[in-house]
């Protein structure tokens, strides 16, 4: 569907004031796939700006026309990256590559949490990678409780590990689709208190230090989005607890300047009797997304000087409140983004985005070391 930003860059281009309405196709993630199109009205996507949540963009490398039952549309084909894994939910195109308005405040991926990144518990220990299945052939989908012999309430693993080929899993959307690492921490690995915008972190974190996340040039309705999902221990359950909530505190500061810091705060709850926003017996990848003003900034923080990020996790259950820690959860992190809203630019912007259609709703798996290419249609009748 093309946008309003769409329609406004297009006709710029076509009186000759914008050099392209077309030039890349972004690949996210972030939105939750949709069941092939059967009947009723189309989704209106002609509002959006930018993708849920953005993996990479390719450039654009061949466009043409066909007729697709009777309706003329415009084709646009790009190469996807060979070597690295996604899992794909919604593409969109952009008249360019990056906003060349936006400089270093542009919009980009911060953390895909993977070995590379050096993330470390409690800013002392290296998490370990376990490539192994996370189940036994004895207690099939079930997450063991150590591996080697050691307990592990935070590790690393793959999100093609056969724990996230179960059926149970994969039709609520438990594995993380960025790349393919992901951090996962036990429901009970931290404490998070307090009320909104004064969250504190206790128990167990991940740190990465010697980083940086210097976002002083952007402005304070830019956004930040943490896209993560909840994966259960025992993948056999079909339901959850009645009520249950994820609690997510990621946390910027300085080595050099104690009791300064910017925290995110994300928060995602399921609720079986009031029908909420969110059901997790047939969703579990989320995308939550706060501007920075939303933050909880203290006062004389230099963006500049952050080096540290510390994340916290833990997942609460109950009956009639989710208030009691339950270890029979994790928290799968997949990426961490900057998305600007604010640099205008006449000639940039998404011009035509849509969610992918699937058997089942799933996200359509790019695998590792393959050669694929993706296409956006636009409807537009050409003749």
């Amino acid at each position: 569907m093309i946008t309003e930003k769409g329609k406004s860059i297009l006709g710029k281009f076509l009186i000759g004031q914008a050099p392209a309405y077309a030039s890349y196709i972004a690949v996210g993630c972030g939105a939750k796939p949709l069941t092939p199109y059967v009947s009723g009205n189309i989704p209106d996507y002609s509002d959006k700006t930018s993708l849920d949540f953005e993996m990479f963009r390719v450039p654009i490398s061949s466009r043409g026309f066909i007729d697709d039952n009777g309706v003329s549309k415009i084709v646009f084909t790009g190469e996807l990256p060979t070597e690295e894994r996604y899992e794909i939910t919604e593409v969109g195109i952009y008249s360019a590559g990056f906003n060349s308005a936006a400089g270093t405040a542009d919009s980009k991926n911060i953390y895909a949490f993977t070995t590379n990144e050096s993330w470390q518990i409690n800013g002392t220990d290296s998490i370990t990678a376990i490539a192994e299945r996370l189940d036994t052939d004895l207690i099939q989908n079930v997450i063991r409780d150590s591996f080697g012999g050691v307990s592990r309430d935070i590790f690393q693993t793959n999100a093609d590990n056969q724990i996230f080929t179960y059926d149970s899993r994969l039709n609520r959307n438990e594995r993380c689709r960025f790349l393919n690492n992901m951090i996962l921490m036990r429901g009970n690995s931290s404490t998070i208190s307090g009320s909104t915008k004064a969250w504190t972190g206790s128990g167990n974190f991940i740190e990465l230090s010697s980083t940086s996340a210097d976002f002083s040039k952007n402005s304070p309705l830019d956004e930040i989005k943490l896209a993560f999902s909840l994966v259960n221990k025992d993948g056999t359950l079909s339901t959850v607890e009645n009520k249950v909530k994820v609690k997510i505190l990621v946390e910027f500061s300085c080595s050099t300047v104690p009791n300064k810091y910017s925290r995110f705060e994300a928060e995602v709850s399921h609720d079986n009797t009031s029908g909420s926003v969110n059901n997790f017996n047939t969703n579990r990848y989320f995308v939550v997304t706060k501007q920075l003003q939303d933050l909880n900034t203290t006062s004389g923080l230099a963006w500049k000087a952050v080096d540290t990020v510390k994340i916290y996790a833990q997942v609460l259950t109950g009956s009639s409140t989710a208030d009691t820690t339950n270890d029979k959860y994790y928290v799968a992190l997949d990426a961490l983004r900057l998305e600007n809203k604010t640099s205008e630019n006449a000639i940039y912007g998404l011009t035509g985005y849509s969610v992918i259609r699937s058997v089942g709703a799933l996200p359509i798996v790019k695998s590792p070391n393959t050669s694929n290419y993706i296409e956006f249609r636009f409807a537009m009748d050409v003749s």
